[in-house]
């Protein structure tokens, strides 16, 4: 019994040391200075390849023709979103600013558009932000970057599990609530969840969960994009097609860390 008691003890005081330092970790990650030198030290493919995901979004939008407030928000959610991601595929500290931002203005669009799955999901991303933040401050490299980790086989199958039992649960509540698109908008906080962890604690893994969320997600933004055009889902639809195929390329970044630093 006392064991426990010290081993809690431990970890309430690491969780109190940990909230002390956020305020001037998610400072220095929003640090206008910081985001600029990580944008500087992309390579060259990087920088490519956000500078045409920047300008599909900017052309769905306009070729959307949904100038209302609802649409704007839309366009605001795809541009952070590609920011964000663009710093992850580096492994950059200052992906968590963008990432901030991308969760609280597609949790708006997610409620406009009746997708109770994106609503908890978006509010699940936006609480992990800071987490992350937190997590990467202590796990970066001399190069400021995050180290791309292995996940062992027992914890794969552990992570499934709870792909699974999650949805299941997701599933139940949306179709009590009567969600949108419930089947498909039920794996995404699931997937979500998975991927974000396994983001968190800089696993490679994550681009799986990625890739299939990316995949459900131009799914669902297709069908809701037939249903209402209105709704702000013509620039969602554009910024699910860019995520899923930037999450290739993360994959490959990842990986292709992953090999270097376990060689």
């Amino acid at each position: 019994m006392r064991s426990y008691s010290i081993t809690a003890k431990k970890y309430w005081q690491q969780f109190r040391e940990n909230l002390i330092k956020l305020p001037k970790q998610v400072m220095k990650t929003f640090s206008i200075r910081e985001n600029l030198d990580d944008l500087m030290t992309l390579n060259k493919a990087s920088k490519i390849i956000m500078s045409l995901m920047l300008l599909a979004t900017i052309i769905a939008f306009i070729f959307g023709k949904n100038f209302a407030l609802i649409g704007w928000i839309s366009l605001i959610t795809g541009i952070s979103t590609v920011m964000n991601l663009v710093l992850i595929d580096q492994g950059r500290m200052t992906n968590y600013s963008w990432g901030i931002l991308s969760a609280a203005v597609w949790l708006i669009v997610a409620i406009n558009n009746n997708l109770i799955g994106d609503i908890a999901s978006q509010l699940f991303y936006f609480v992990m932000q800071f987490i992350g933040i937190s997590v990467w401050h202590k796990n970066q490299l001399s190069d400021n970057t995050v180290k791309s980790r292995r996940i062992s086989v027992q914890s794969g199958i552990l992570y499934v599990a709870m792909t699974i039992v999650i949805y299941a649960i997701v599933l139940f509540v949306s179709h009590s609530l009567n969600g949108s698109q419930i089947y498909l908008d039920a794996t995404l906080l699931p997937l979500g969840i998975v991927g974000q962890i396994l983001m968190t604690y800089g696993y490679r893994s994550q681009w799986i969960a990625w890739i299939a969320l990316n995949l459900i997600n131009v799914i669902i933004w297709s069908r809701a994009l037939q249903a209402d055009a209105s709704a702000g889902a013509t620039s969602m639809l554009a910024l699910q097609v860019i995520m899923l195929i930037n999450s290739f390329y993360g994959q490959y970044m990842w990986f292709k860390q992953s090999a270097k630093t376990n060689n």
